[in-house]
Order: C-alpha cells, then structure tokens, then sequence
C-alpha cells in the first residue's frame, strides 16, 4: 500500500485533484504495443530515466527486468510511485497484454491508479500537420491500425489496408521497407506517455472523459 496517498472511492474524488497536484506525482510510464518495449520514470515534472529496446517478440521477458533498471535510478521506490502510466493501444495484441498484465498487477499492489494512454494520442505531440492525415501503426500483411485525423476531430480507429491511406500523409511506427509506405515515422515513446498522463488526468476534470483503471481498495 502507498502510505500518504489518497484512496480515491469513486471518480469524481479523482478529478477534484488539481493539475499542480498531478505534476509533482512519481510516475511510472511504460510502452508495449509495438516493435519496441520501452519504459520510463517521471519525477516533480520531469522525467529521471528511460529505456528502450527495438523488438517484435520477447516483451515478457524484457518489460520486468527494464523496469527494475529504471527505478534503481530513480531517488525513490515502488511503494513511492503514484500512478502507472500505459499505452492501451490500438498496436500489438500480445504486446498490449504483456503491458496490461503487469500494469494491473503492480497497481493493485501498490494501490495506485492506471492511466491508460491512446497510442495515437501520444503522436499527435510530434505532429504540427493542421490538414488531415492518418496517424498508423503497421499491424500484418498489407494492413494498419489508423485514425483519420481532421481538424481536431478524429476517425474511430480501424484495421484497414495501407492502400486506403494514400490520399492524406501518414505519421505512423513500424511498417516494413518491403512495402515502400511513405510515412513520417513516430516511434512509440514511454516518457512521452508519463508526460501526456498529466494533462489527461487533468482533463478528466474539465471534460468529464473518464476511462481509468482504478484500484479502489
């Protein structure tokens, strides 16, 4: 159990945290829905350590041992950490499992929440494009996740063929060079998710968007 940290009973004790509050939290972000595992620790605003590794298979076995790199270099332990964040795709099915798994185990340990980050939400960050455009993550044969993106509004997100994308520019992660797709690569980030948690938290209050994995014990 995290001594001094609320035990929120129900979602709107949550939201009536204030984003000054949220900003100075440990945080533990973590990335596994692609060809990539990657982790990272965030601290009074700014992220201590990070780690990286390039994969397709093999997340299990490297998520665990990665996380325990990156909190020997934080100046606090798990029972300090305030809150998980993880991606929940759309990406990997096995990657997003492996990440999930651990996720809601550590947390329900801890007693400390998870906030679940869109992958696409995460790119956004490095995308400056006004005009529509396809943010995408490679999935099989000639196919990708996307999200059409318009003008601050979005598409629902769809397995699709990568020739139905060819009219808007594509930012995107992982597709292979055989199939020659132009894109501007994005790769999926840990320490962005850590970032991107803080203004979703704060979010949840203003736009009463509320979908957060809690354990409320």
């Amino acid at each position: 159990r995290n001594e001094g940290y609320p035990c929120f009973s129900n979602f709107a004790e949550l939201m009536d945290y204030q984003h000054d509050h949220f900003s100075t939290m440990n945080i533990l972000a973590l990335d596994t829905i692609a060809a990539a595992c990657s982790v990272a620790v965030r601290s009074n605003g700014k992220t201590v350590c990070t780690r990286r590794q390039e994969m397709n298979r093999g997340h299990a076995e490297v998520l665990i041992p990665m996380i325990r790199d990156v909190m020997l270099s934080a100046s606090f332990g798990f029972e300090d950490l305030n809150l998980i964040a993880a991606t929940v795709g759309p990406g990997s099915f096995t990657g997003l499992k492996v990440g999930s798994s651990f996720s809601k185990g550590l947390a329900y340990a801890l007693n400390i929440p998870i906030v679940p980050i869109e992958s696409f939400d995460v790119f956004r960050i490095n995308i400056k494009d006004t005009s529509k455009y396809h943010t995408a993550i490679y999935s099989h044969k000639n196919y990708a996740f996307s999200c059409l993106h318009n003008r601050g509004t979005k598409s629902n997100y769809k397995c699709i063929d990568i020739n139905k994308m060819n009219k808007y520019p594509i930012y995107g992660y992982g597709f292979p060079d055989k199939l020659k797709v132009k894109y501007v690569e994005i790769k999926p980030c840990s320490k962005k998710n850590g970032f991107f948690s803080i203004d979703k938290i704060s979010s949840f209050k203003n736009k009463l968007y509320i979908f957060i994995l809690m354990i409320m014990y």
